[in-house]
C-alpha cells in the first residue's frame, strides 16, 4: 500500500509514466479525469501494471 508520504514525494517522471498510460492528459480539466490521474498514480508509485499489459 502506498502511503501519504510516497505521494507527497512523486516526482515529474512518476506524472509523466501515469499520464503515459492514462486516457487522460493535461490540462485536468473535469472530476473523472483528475479520478484516473489520481488511480494511475497510485499504480505508479506502488509499482502496478505500469508497462504491463494488466
Amino acid at each position: 500500500m502506498t502511503d501519504l508520504s510516497t505521494l507527497r514525494q512523486a516526482t515529474e517522471d512518476d506524472v509523466e509514466r501515469a499520464l503515459a498510460e492514462a486516457y487522460v492528459s493535461l490540462p485536468i480539466t473535469d472530476k473523472a479525469a483528475a479520478l484516473e490521474f489520481f488511480n494511475r498514480m497510485l499504480d505508479v508509485l506502488a509499482g502496478e501494471g505500469v508497462g504491463t499489459d494488466e
